[in-house]
């Protein structure tokens, strides 16, 4: 009994020396004061409240904690926060950036508990006159990929509001728009290049469908409430925008600058935009041009662009046409099956019927659906030996060619089928969870870092949170 006592003193005092370095407390005895991050409370976090009997584990990673939950859950939420700060810091040229204030991720329940009305709540407190940015989460229904990366770039972009020293007064509101938001975290998929093109390819007209000051004065409630095709007319409209302002000369340090101000900026956004952008004209009839041609920019295909198996096929099936003049010069087309025709001519007009095929067909090798370049190489020596009054048994290698391309075919809408009935049956939120397991996944076997199941860090470490930490 003295030995548990003696034991009971000395983790007290490795706890008060903990607090004296400046470790952040969740369970500090000083009421937090809260600033709201939206003109009314977080709901739902009267609700999230931790067993008091259990001993969360935390995972660090600098200033970014993770508390509660599974070693594995923890160890992947930090990782994407940090992987999230370390790729805004690179996308506003401040890659030294360390962060300034702590943000703290409490993980509550498990998967398949009683679902709550907010799973994620996010809250800025001040502390002695110390902030912290936390994040609550219920696992009841596992993690969500985008609501999670969303609230995490919110504390982020706060943490660039109020990490510079910024003077709030008492009761002052401190906001940073959903806008701005979903802006940042579509730029960073464009600088990495998995953004959805389609939204911006799209022929839809946006400002008709969300006029540009709805996307700026918009809530998190009023975006989350969006319905039809609002939430991508925000998107695209949000993504567009802040990907103007980094292509602006000095873009990345401007929105850097703009970035410290936004949280606790008032007045109307366009005279901060002109302030940190000078050289642009920042009405709001030119800010939507300005959209307008940075969507258009950001619409166009590149060549790194692939199709998919529909659309090369489709576009291959308007390819294989032969154009040519009849004794009267009036013009002739007929499909690639029509070759003969073509075989009657004299050289330089077979020569001329083929070469607009032959252009188009090597243009689309560039971006064709990969399974497709075999055929393409077929059709395009199909396509040389017609120039050149050549028949090498061109009729059947069609007929192989055409059942390939059905066979292509039949197993693009299979997949396309099995994706449905997944996404219908099964899959209750787009989480993009598959998504990071590839890309995890694939590092993985890339730096052969995968670890076996007798591996003795893994059981060591099983063990420890076992004891320590529950399951």
């Amino acid at each position: 009994m003295k030995l548990a006592s003696s034991m009971l003193s000395l983790l007290m005092v490795a706890t008060s020396l903990l607090a004296e370095e400046g470790e952040p407390r969740l369970d500090d005895p000083v009421a937090p004061k809260a600033i709201p991050v939206e003109p009314e409370a977080p709901l739902g976090l009267q609700d999230l409240t931790p067993d008091i009997d259990a001993q969360p584990g935390v995972t660090h990673f600098g200033k970014i904690s993770v508390v509660g939950s599974r070693q594995v859950i923890r160890g992947g939420i930090a990782s994407i926060a940090e992987n999230l700060r370390v790729q805004l810091n690179s996308l506003t040229g401040d890659n030294d950036r360390k962060l300034q204030i702590p943000i703290i991720i409490r993980l509550y329940g498990k998967e398949g508990d009683k679902e709550r009305k907010e799973n994620l709540v996010s809250e800025i407190v001040d502390i002695q006159g110390q902030y912290q940015l936390r994040l609550h989460i219920h696992l009841a229904k596992g993690v969500d990929n985008r609501r999670l990366r969303y609230h995490l770039m919110e504390l982020l972009l706060y943490e660039r509001g109020l990490g510079a020293g910024q003077n709030v007064e008492d009761d002052e509101r401190v906001l940073v728009k959903p806008w701005l938001i979903v802006g940042m975290l579509e730029a960073l998929d464009i600088k990495a290049g998995t953004a959805e093109k389609k939204i911006y390819q799209a022929d839809l007209p946006y400002f008709k469908i969300l006029p540009l000051d709805q996307v700026f004065a918009a809530s998190e409630a009023e975006w989350q409430a969006m319905q039809g095709r609002k939430p991508l007319a925000f998107r695209a409209i949000s993504g567009a925008m802040v990907n103007a302002l980094l292509r602006q000369p000095d873009g990345r340090s401007s929105i850097s600058n703009y970035l410290a101000d936004v949280a606790t900026f008032k007045g109307e956004m366009e005279n901060l935009m002109r302030k940190h952008f000078p050289g642009m004209n920042k009405s709001q009839n030119s800010l939507e041009k300005w959209v307008d041609l940075e969507m258009a920019e950001l619409g166009t295909a590149h060549m790194t662009d692939v199709y998919s198996i529909v659309d090369t096929d489709r576009r291959l099936e308007s390819i294989l046409v032969l154009r040519y003049q009849d004794p009267e010069r009036g013009a002739v087309s007929v499909g690639i099956d029509g070759y003969q025709e073509v075989l009657k001519l004299e050289p330089a007009e077979r020569f001329n019927a083929v070469a607009g095929a032959r252009a188009e067909l090597e243009r689309l090798s560039y971006r064709c659906f990969p399974t497709y370049r075999p055929l393409l190489g077929e059709y395009a020596e199909i396509l040389r030996e017609l120039a050149e009054g050549e028949d090498k048994e061109i009729s059947t290698r069609l007929k192989n060619l055409s059942d390939v391309r059905m066979k292509f075919q039949a197993a693009g809408k299979r997949v396309r089928d099995y994706l449905d009935w997944f996404y219908i049956t099964q899959s209750h939120d787009v989480s993009g969870a598959f998504k990071e397991y590839r890309e995890l996944s694939d590092a993985l076997k890339r730096e052969a870092m995968r670890p076996s199941s007798q591996d003795s860090t893994e059981q060591y470490l099983d063990q420890v949170q076992k004891i320590f930490g529950g399951e």
